[in-house]
């Protein structure tokens, strides 16, 4: 049995004037550098009310879901559903780290929402619930599910330097924090739990490296404890503060990835394995992908578009098959 257990989803629309006035006046005033694309970061999908009628219909176990805003809404949103609480940046972020444009900064701060719940499950606004998903999957006798597989440190890649960089950050923080060989051996059967498959083998190969190097972090979902996250700060405040005052994303970011790498730290997590679909979509599999929605092939997808010439055939393509599966409004419409 879990106590209850809320989500938590932070959403921005990057076409709102007011929203891109205050940001390019902070952006010019303080010399900050985009990362990234940003037409690709802010490009609107408008689907949105397909991931509410997702969270409905194959998760109605949710609590609440707290909708994250710097203050624009969706005009399509209930805002008088009794279940959706709309939480600005200034209704828990401290003064001294707004306005902030960071994400990572918005997430790492979660544990300051007062209404939140002690479990919550950090969503965002491109996941897509499209089959039916137990609460179990996320929290089981109020632990947090984790997949606990270790991996080498990628140092290629399509990663920004500004990314590879808070991932670090992420790592040295763990390592400062928790003794590797006492938390696996302290641990032993939750790291080699063949409910890993294969990645299990990795934890065998790095079973003797002294430290952490890196973790497999699937684009998830991620059930969180409000009390770690809070730990974590009291544990590493100036790293956080440090962080916290990144108005965009920058070389000294942590993310909330160390959340997760944290609870499975402390051992206090079930084994688990991650089952939802993660990928980049375009003209040429977007009838693929359309078809693995209408199959109800996962329980949860999240997609990337991978090249912008292609986006409005690709929104098309992808927004038939969601309304296919998910024709009617839920509670959080009007």
């Amino acid at each position: 049995m879990n106590s209850k257990i809320d989500l938590v989803m932070p959403w921005v629309n990057g076409d709102d004037p007011e929203w891109q006035a205050l940001k390019n006046t902070y952006m010019e005033s303080e010399h900050l550098q985009e990362i990234g694309d940003p037409d690709i970061r802010y490009q609107s999908w408008d689907n949105l009310q397909f991931v509410f009628r997702g969270i409905e219909k194959y998760m109605p176990w949710v609590n609440k879901v707290f909708f994250i805003t710097w203050g624009h809404l969706p005009n399509w949103l209930n805002t008088g559903y009794k279940d959706l609480i709309v939480v600005k940046h200034t209704d828990y972020i401290p003064e001294k780290y707004l306005p902030t444009f960071n994400s990572n900064v918005i997430e790492m701060n979660y544990f300051r929402i007062p209404e939140l719940s002690e479990n919550f499950i950090l969503f965002n606004d491109d996941l897509f619930p499209i089959a039916p998903i137990a609460e179990e999957y996320y929290f089981q006798e109020d632990l947090p599910c984790e997949e606990a597989v270790e991996t080498h440190f990628a140092l290629k890649g399509e990663m920004t330097p500004q990314l590879l960089y808070a991932f670090i950050n992420n790592m040295l923080i763990l390592n400062r924090n928790f003794d590797k060989q006492e938390v696996v051996k302290k641990n032993w059967h939750k790291w080699f739990d063949p409910i890993y498959g294969k990645r299990v083998e990795h934890n065998i190969a790095m079973k003797y490296w002294n430290n952490f190097e890196s973790f497999v972090y699937p684009h998830e979902a991620k059930p969180i404890k409000k009390s770690v996250l809070k730990e974590i700060w009291e544990k590493e405040p100036k790293a956080l503060d440090y962080a916290s005052r990144n108005r965009v994303r920058t070389y000294s970011d942590v993310t909330q990835q160390l959340i997760a790498m944290w609870q499975i730290c402390k051992g206090d997590f079930v084994p688990h394995k991650c089952n939802g679909y993660f990928g980049e979509v375009d003209a040429k599999n977007c009838q693929e992908i359309a078809s693995l929605i209408k199959k109800h092939q996962y329980p949860l997808l999240s997609l990337n578009e991978k090249n912008t010439n292609d986006f409005n055939i690709v929104k098309e393509v992808i927004t038939c098959a969601l309304t296919e599966i998910l024709p009617e409004k839920s509670v959080f419409e009007r």
